[in-house]
């Protein structure tokens, strides 16, 4: 439109465009051609906007988010004092690489206000610890309730949820949806 210089040229784009429009809208309707799904709903708000969403690392991050997860259950296993707490520090280095993930994904505002760039950074460590945090208490929770439901449905429970070693399967669990949140999720 801005390369029109009178009001006769503006009616001709206008019209043409009108007619490229209608041309696809035709085509789409007629099933001659299909929109993307990205496309054809980029229009709706999701229902739960904070919900997690599939974001892939890559493969080195996989991998590294996984060593993390394995040593720090080793360090529980051979600890002598409780095993929380390395599970623990392990949580907390996988909601700190959660947070480096998001930072491409959710970067500071390019002003010098403090305050925006406070809330940004507030929103991104908040949306880290709503996954991390979240996966494991999910993780954790299914299994803290596992014994519980299979005594009900009358079913042996394992060994690994018996006595010492449920407190150190909750963990691990919980760890484990941690580094699955860091790895696949944003």
């Amino acid at each position: 439109m801005s390369a029109a210089s009178s009001d006769d040229e503006k009616k001709e784009i206008e019209s043409a465009h009108t007619s490229i429009m209608m041309s696809s809208l035709t085509a789409r309707l007629g099933g001659a051609s299909s929109v993307a799904k990205e496309i054809r709903y980029a229009d709706r708000t999701p229902i739960f906007l904070w919900r997690p969403r599939v974001h892939l690392c890559e493969q080195k991050d996989i991998l590294i988010n996984g060593g993390i997860w394995a040593f720090a259950i080793y360090w529980a296993n051979k600890s002598t004092y409780s095993p929380w707490q390395p599970l623990m520090m392990g949580f907390a280095v996988l909601f700190i690489r959660m947070n480096y993930k998001l930072m491409p994904l959710m970067p500071r505002p390019a002003t010098d206000d403090r305050k925006e760039i406070r809330q940004a950074d507030t929103k991104r460590l908040g949306r880290a610890f709503g996954v991390v945090g979240g996966l494991f208490a999910l993780f954790a929770g299914i299994i803290s309730t596992l014994p519980s439901v299979l005594m009900a449905l009358k079913i042996t429970v394992p060994l690994w949820l018996l006595g010492s070693l449920y407190e150190f399967s909750v963990g691990v669990a919980g760890l484990l949806g941690s580094m699955i949140g860091a790895s696949f999720l944003r």
